[in-house]
């Protein structure tokens, strides 16, 4: 506790602020403060503290783990985020599949009415079904002297939890919301099951396991390999549109501006048919990794056909957009291993459909003349047929 942080101040967020809204607010504070825009003395020290905080809370799993620590350090004495904390504890749990841990949470009453095996029982049955993903716990209200479930208690809360869950055998994921509740007894606060007979749920999902039609998971594999470009391993032009478009309504919904670069590698001509793939492949490998190392963690990138990549960069406006691409282009501007031409193009995305942008203009970037280099294209072929290429 001595070398706590306040990461949600540094990123100037509400500890129960919405992931995009995290995402939203490291990209703006990184406009603000990265030295490459920022000459400020205090820029580089101010990003490296920007970067850490949001490689906690920008990671669900971290956040979780940091929330209990900044729960009890701002709010030691505050009843109802103990009472949340205990909750939290009871839905990874459940998360984890560790339902006698769950178990142990519960009220007194509870373990009366709902013996340890009849429990684990239920939470088998369930997940034979539903699988409980990402989740999100609020307060809502409190009671004084308040009779739950047959037991008056001092003091009550309830939450209202919103989660995401997968049905197992349809493939769907949806968004359920739900109340559950927190009773003090016995010195601390334990979650509230409220059931006194659990055989008939157990029932009900044993029938839905047997009966609902299996997921196939041929096409899941299918549908996951076909979004990642095998050469490179960043997306491929499918897996790139898809999140793209996420991105396009995100940015329709804040109002957000969006910038595309198209980047194509060209061969010179006068190589074999065998030569050009393998050094096809071997630029586009390095130009990816080289594109991938450097970009912004919440930049996309993928592969939109054999030569050719894009990137969307996020909350950027055109000419932003274009400083970034050119800052990307000169890693690569003079490397003498691989011969290759670049040709780049950058454009402002607004309410359009993504693909037919692509499709109209990864075509026209070589058509621009648009090359990478001080040079131009007459002067790089003349340097190839030379054999003094400056790339």
């Amino acid at each position: 506790m001595s070398g706590y942080i306040d990461y949600y101040q540094i990123l100037q967020v509400h500890h129960d602020a919405e992931q995009d809204m995290i995402d939203a607010a490291y990209r703006c504070l990184s406009k603000l403060y990265h030295p490459d825009v920022n000459n400020s003395v205090t820029s580089v020290e101010l990003m490296k503290a920007i970067n850490i905080a949001y490689s906690v809370i920008g990671d669900a799993c971290k956040r979780k783990e940091y929330n209990k620590i900044w729960l009890q350090r701002n709010n030691e004495k505050n009843e109802i985020n103990l009472a949340q904390v205990v909750l939290d504890d009871y839905f990874s749990n459940m998360v984890d599949g560790d339902w006698e841990k769950a178990y142990h949470k519960l009220t007194t009453v509870d373990k009366k009415n709902i013996p340890l095996k009849e429990f684990v029982e239920w939470k088998n049955t369930v997940s034979q079904v539903y699988k409980l993903g990402d989740y999100k716990i609020n307060y809502y209200c409190k009671y004084d002297n308040c009779e739950y479930a047959g037991t008056v208690y001092p003091e009550i809360r309830q939450f209202s939890i919103n989660v995401r869950e997968s049905n197992l055998k349809t493939g769907q994921t949806s968004h359920e919301q739900a109340r559950k509740h927190t009773a003090y007894e016995q010195g601390g606060w334990k979650v509230c099951l409220g059931y006194t007979d659990l055989k008939p749920s157990i029932l009900k999902f044993k029938h839905l396991a047997r009966t609902l039609p299996k997921i196939n998971m041929d096409e899941i594999c299918k549908k996951a390999i076909m979004s990642i470009d095998p050469l490179t391993g960043i997306l491929s032009y499918r897996g790139f549109i898809e999140q793209a478009e996420k991105e396009m309504l995100r940015s329709q919904r804040y109002g957000n501006p969006l910038s595309l670069a198209i980047i194509t590698v060209k061969l010179f001509d006068d190589k074999n048919d065998a030569f050009r793939e393998n050094q096809l492949n071997a630029s586009i490998s390095y130009i990816s990794e080289t594109l991938s190392a450097n970009i912004r963690k919440t930049d996309i990138i993928g592969r939109c056909d054999d030569s050719s990549f894009v990137i969307l960069f996020t909350e950027t406006k055109l000419n932003d957009g274009k400083r970034a691409l050119n800052k990307l282009l000169k890693l690569f501007e003079y490397n003498d291993d691989l011969s290759h031409q670049v040709y780049s193009t950058c454009l402002s995305l607004k309410d359009d459909d993504i693909e037919t942008i692509l499709k109209v203009n990864r075509n026209k970037v070589i058509a621009s003349g648009k090359t990478l280099g001080k040079y131009g294209l007459s002067d790089i072929l003349g340097f190839n047929r030379k054999w003094k290429n400056h790339f």
